[in-house]
């Protein structure tokens, strides 16, 4: 198993910008199925929170298709696995049958992409599926929590998922936090070799939810 998993991770070393590519094309190529059938469901049925999931996963694709290579290579399979799982599957959400929009629902899942996008605004291009070091960010919201980016997406996502309350949504959305917290300790455990960050860490207690982790 060890042999394979390293086999692996050389094959993801020596085709590293390949790989990244394809990455890139299957994250976009989910990404438009998966904002036709919210787009279709908003002009069918008019439901906002169809419209505003479309808007935030196409922006949260943008940035992520112009990451550049970062500042060390990670080949790590686990690290990979992780990462695109928690990327694709939440793109497996789907509307539910009946229509249960409500303005604080609406309100929150905004909040939480609003949330996100801040915080995908100041990385700009240091944003990245898996874990890298693409230097530190300790300004805006990297000041309240590490992780914001992931406090936005449990808020958004969550917010959508109480509106559209199918069983299949939510084993997605519980499958999805679990990687997503799993994320954030592989992208510490990356991070944490930098001076800098370590240091930011020690100073900014909370990871992704202040008072709670």
């Amino acid at each position: 198993m060890a042999t394979a998993t390293s086999a692996i991770g050389a094959l993801i070393a020596s085709h590293r910008k390949r790989w990244e590519y394809f990455c890139n094309g299957a994250l976009c190529l989910s990404a438009v199925l998966f904002n036709f059938v919210m787009l279709v469901d908003f002009f069918v049925r008019h439901r906002a929170s169809s419209l505003y999931v479309a808007l935030f996963e196409g922006g949260v694709v943008f940035f992520a298709i112009r990451r550049p290579l970062p500042k060390e290579s990670n080949i790590s399979v686990y690290d990979w696995t992780i990462a695109l799982l928690g990327s694709f599957i939440i793109m497996l959400l789907r509307p539910a049958p009946q229509v249960h929009d409500h303005l604080w629902l609406l309100i929150a899942q905004m909040c939480g992409m609003a949330i996100s996008l801040a915080a995908l605004f100041s990385l700009n291009k240091s944003f990245g599926l898996v874990p890298a070091n693409r230097g530190v960010k300790t300004g805006g919201m990297y000041g309240v929590v590490r992780h914001p980016i992931y406090a936005g997406y449990f808020l958004s996502f969550g917010a959508y998922v109480v509106q559209n309350p199918t069983p299949a949504n939510v084993v997605i959305y519980v499958v999805f936090v679990t990687l997503e917290l799993l994320r954030v300790v592989a992208e510490e455990r990356v991070l944490s070799r930098d001076p800098q960050y370590a240091a930011y860490a020690r100073t900014t207690r909370w990871r992704v939810v202040p008072l709670i982790y």
